[in-house]
C-alpha cells in the first residue's frame, strides 16, 4: 500500500509544479483578433426551431384547415352542422400540444437546458410558430361557420377552443413523460364530448341572452390559458 505524502512533501510538489501566473496577459488580449460575431440571433432561433417541429404537425394544421373549409362548402351546410365543426376544432390542438412537449417525452430536456439559448426562450419560440400554425385552422373554422352564425361564430368556436387549451398546458405541467401527448389527447376528446353533450341538452344555445354566457367562457378561458401557459414556462424543467 502507498503510504501517505507528507505535508511538506505535497508543499514541495504545489509548488513546483505550480502555474506560474500570466504575465502581459492585458497585450496579449488585445493583440488578438477581434471575435467574430455569434451566430445566433432571435431570428435564427425562430428558424432552429422552425426546423425542429416535425412537418407532420404543419401536415396535419394544412388537413385541419381544409377539412374545416371544405365542410362549408357543403351541400346543405347550416347550423344542425356548424355545431359539429365547434366540437371537432379542439382536436386540431393535438399535434401543437404534443409537438410543445415534445422535449420531455424524448428525454431531452437537459440538453435543450445546456443549448446556447435559455430552455424558455426555446419553448416561447416553439410556441409562438406553434401558435401561428394554428391561425389558419381557425380562420378556416370561421371561414365556415360564419356564414351559418354570424359575428357570433367567434364566441362559439373560442370557447371550447381555448377551454382545451388550458387543459392541454395543465397536462403538460402534470405530465412530463412519455404520457404527456396521452393526456392532451384525453383533454380535446374530454372537450369535444363536453361541447356535443351540450348540444344535444335542451338549452337554448344560440339565443341572444346566451351570448353573454359564451362571451365570459371565452374571456374565462383566456384567462386560464395565459395563467397556465405562465405557470409552465416558470416550471423547472419546461418543455
Amino acid at each position: 500500500m502507498i503510504s501517505r505524502i507528507d505535508p511538506k512533501t505535497r508543499q514541495a510538489l504545489q509548488a513546483a509544479f505550480a502555474v506560474p501566473p500570466p504575465s502581459r496577459k492585458a497585450e496579449f488580449l488585445r493583440s488578438l483578433p477581434p471575435l467574430p460575431p455569434p451566430a445566433g440571433g432571435p431570428l435564427w432561433l425562430v428558424r432552429v426551431q422552425l426546423r425542429y417541429i416535425r412537418k407532420r404537425v404543419w401536415l396535419a394544421g394544412t388537413a385541419a384547415a381544409a377539412l374545416c373549409l371544405g365542410a362549408g362548402a357543403l351541400p346543405g351546410w347550416n347550423a344542425d352542422r356548424a355545431w359539429a365543426l365547434s366540437a371537432l376544432l379542439p382536436l386540431g390542438l393535438l399535434a401543437a400540444a404534443a409537438e410543445l412537449g415534445r422535449s420531455a417525452p424524448c428525454g431531452m430536456a437537459e440538453l435543450e437546458q445546456a443549448c446556447r439559448y435559455d430552455l424558455r426562450q426555446l419553448v416561447l419560440a416553439r410556441a409562438w410558430l406553434l401558435g401561428l400554425g394554428q391561425l389558419p385552422v381557425l380562420a378556416a373554422a370561421l371561414a365556415a361557420v360564419g356564414p351559418v352564425w354570424g359575428a357570433a361564430a367567434a364566441l362559439y368556436l373560442l370557447a371550447p377552443y381555448l377551454l382545451a387549451a388550458w387543459l392541454c398546458l395543465w397536462a403538460l405541467g402534470v405530465c412530463r413523460g412519455p404520457e404527456a401527448p396521452f393526456a392532451c389527447a384525453a383533454a380535446c376528446v374530454g372537450v369535444a364530448v363536453l361541447r356535443t353533450a351540450l348540444e344535444q341538452a335542451p338549452l337554448a344555445l344560440y339565443a341572444p341572452p346566451a351570448l353573454w354566457g359564451w362571451g365570459a367562457a371565452v374571456l374565462l378561458g383566456a384567462g386560464l390559458t395565459a395563467r397556465q401557459a405562465r405557470r409552465w414556462l416558470a416550471a423547472p424543467g419546461v418543455g
